[in-house]
């Protein structure tokens, strides 16, 4: 049976729809294709972001931010730089991770590197960045590995700067440490002098010690002061001591307790204690706190004191 005209029509309308179908189906594909495409279109071209393409794994194409960065001509390199095989890469130990990228198709980003193209190229620029690997997948693995470079000279000269200022400030403590401590350590010196000095002991004559006492009397003072006669008193084997307190402007009841006990340390070691210096004012506060000192010869002054020593030893001989 042969076919009418009609039909032949039919079959001319169906695959005229047919087609129809298939190039809206295209239309729909590309305009699908083309909001990715002109994303990475943006990314390319913005200026902002260094984009470089691998394919088989050597440098192939890479967009104006790149040369600017680096300052090299994309061409310069191309076909003969392999990522897989640059130096810097493999010294800083990022090739594992690059394997992983252009072998298995993982995509990953390189830790920030100091990279400095001259020791490639023998110019161009170094330059702190961080970058990722963009794989683009194929059938059969990875056709091509997009590298993305992000300038980050900013925030490393910024932390190279404050670790410079942590340096100095850190040095600048030290000194000043160092300088403070040997302030310390002359204020010490001093203090161990005037201590030496505030509390003195004479050798006036043969056997006899005087310590002449300056001053307010007070708990370590009178520390001082016993600690050094009783260590005069063993070097010199003294056997009487003269405490002058002439230039004491005030013997309260604590810095007369003192004084006692200081008499009876230096008693322990055979050494007799004169007072001299007492005035009318201290020997009625003694009397009234009922602190005289019992047995201890007492002098209104140094002069008088020596005196009797010297003459009860004269009379002795």
């Amino acid at each position: 049976m042969e076919p009418t005209e009609s039909t032949a029509l039919s079959h001319e309308e169906q695959t005229i729809e047919e087609l129809r179908r298939e190039n809206e189906e295209l239309r729909r594909r590309v305009a699908e294709l083309e909001v990715p495409a002109r994303r990475y279109q943006a990314i390319y071209d913005g200026g902002v972001v260094s984009v470089q393409i691998y394919r088989d794994g050597y440098s192939a194409e890479a967009n104006a931010c790149w040369d600017r960065l680096w300052k090299l001509r994309p061409e310069e390199i191309h076909g003969s730089y392999s990522l897989l095989k640059d130096a810097q890469v493999a010294a800083a130990g990022f090739l594992p991770v690059v394997e992983r990228a252009f072998h298995d198709g993982e995509a990953t980003r390189l830790p920030t590197i100091r990279y400095d193209p001259v020791e490639l190229t023998g110019y161009g620029s170094a330059r702190w960045v961080a970058s990722a690997l963009l794989p683009v997948k194929g059938t059969s693995g990875p056709r091509e590995v997009v590298q993305l470079h992000m300038d980050v000279g900013e925030l490393m000269r910024s932390e190279d700067e404050l670790r410079a200022q942590k340096q100095q400030l850190e040095t600048a403590v030290a000194e000043r440490t160092a300088e403070l401590a040997e302030q310390l350590r002359i204020s010490e010196e001093q203090q161990r002098a005037i201590a030496t000095l505030s509390t003195p002991v004479l050798r006036v004559w043969s056997g006899i010690l005087a310590v002449p006492l300056i001053g307010h009397i007070d708990p370590d003072r009178a520390a001082r002061v016993l600690d050094v006669l009783l260590q005069s008193i063993m070097a010199t084997s003294a056997e009487h001591v003269i405490i002058d307190v002439t230039g004491v402007p005030q013997i309260d009841a604590h810095a007369a307790r003192h004084l006692r006990d200081t008499v009876r340390a230096a008693g322990l070691l055979g050494a007799q204690c004169l007072i001299v210096g007492i005035s009318g004012r201290t020997a009625r506060m003694l009397v009234e706190c009922g602190l005289d000192f019992e047995g201890v010869p007492t002098f209104a002054t140094l002069q008088e004191g020596l005196r009797r020593l010297l003459s009860g030893r004269a009379e002795l001989t």
